[in-house]
């Protein structure tokens, strides 16, 4: 892989980090509690119903990126089940017309080694 991180090591030991489009998830539910939290003190007599709100709404969102993560993870390995289905078919076809071309030189050479 081409992109490499020191804060997610792969269990081969390589680095490994998500792909770009999923990096900003947790830093964007981050900033949301940042901003939920900091919405909280914007002089309301209510605090404790706005605080209650704002942690609702950070549950919300962390469990829409979580979401968003399972979602991408799923499909990375369909994927990479697919691209190994592919590979191993195109290794056995490869064998096969090596073992096809290995047969037409035997047959043209008197069928010995």
């Amino acid at each position: 892989m081409s992109e490499q991180s020191s804060r997610f090591p792969a269990s081969d030991g390589s680095r490994w980090r998500a792909p770009s489009r999923h990096r900003g998830a947790g830093a964007a539910a981050a900033a949301l509690a940042v901003v939920a939290i900091g919405a909280t003190g914007c002089g309301s007599d209510n605090s404790g119903n706005d605080v209650s709100k704002a942690i609702n709404s950070v549950k919300s969102q962390a469990q829409s990126v979580g979401s968003q993560v399972s979602t991408a993870l799923t499909q990375a390995q369909q994927q990479a089940q697919s691209v190994q289905s592919q590979a191993q078919q195109q290794a056995q076809s490869v064998q096969s017309q090596a073992q096809s071309v290995q047969s037409q030189v035997q047959q043209k050479s008197g069928g010995g080694y």
